[in-house]
């Protein structure tokens, strides 16, 4: 990979910038897909992905000031869409740990139908936002957004659902808090990452 950087001609940098977004993007769904499998019985371990995928996003630094260059959008998209990114593999830890904190909580989560709907939404953002990064063209992005918010909407009617088990109670609280976050910050990224292919 460092070979490929050292010859990247400067009008280069804004398509290896958006390769790179679309396999971060690619892999962040994966690790989604295999935190909340229903699957599972047991936790996955995904520590060390998770740290990877981090990494990957602040090895992205080096590819703002020569995509800013070349397409003379602000760097301040750029600098957000790191800070969005970067965020959001956080809140997917936070995420995984409230999945699985409790019995009680995860069979709950299982089997709250919203939820489900908001895995397959993000699974399907997520998707959608890494086939226009390959693609540049930001159009299927914005059908999704909409949806997103409805969800959100969802989502802060089932967290004032489950009473009773505290530690069932605050994992589900945590789990569906986190995933209103999650929502926000991919409509945040779908409209940033719509900007920046609109150059």
């Amino acid at each position: 990979l460092a070979l490929l950087f050292t010859g990247i001609w400067p009008q280069r940098a804004f398509i290896h910038w958006r390769i790179q977004m679309a396999s971060y993007v690619t892999n962040f769904n994966r690790l989604y897909q295999a935190g909340f499998s229903p699957n599972l019985v047991d936790r996955p371990r995904l520590e060390k992905h998770l740290q990877k995928i981090l990494n990957d996003v602040v090895k992205m630094r080096g590819l703002i000031a020569p995509a800013c260059k070349e397409t003379h959008l602000q760097k301040a998209i750029f600098e957000a869409i790191q800070t969005v990114s970067r965020n959001m593999v956080c809140m997917l830890e936070l995420q995984i740990n409230a999945h699985w904190s409790s019995r009680t909580s995860h069979f709950v989560m299982i089997n709250a139908h919203t939820l489900r709907d908001t895995q397959q939404m993000t699974q399907q953002t997520l998707l959608t936002i890494a086939h226009a990064l390959y693609e540049g063209n930001p159009q299927p992005i914005l059908a999704n957004t909409e949806k997103l918010s409805e969800i959100v909407a969802e989502l802060r009617q089932l967290s004032g659902e489950h009473k009773g088990d505290a530690l069932a109670e605050t994992s589900i609280h945590g789990y569906v808090w986190l995933s209103m976050e999650l929502a926000r910050q991919l409509e945040l990224l779908s409209h940033l990452i719509c900007r920046a292919l609109r150059k």
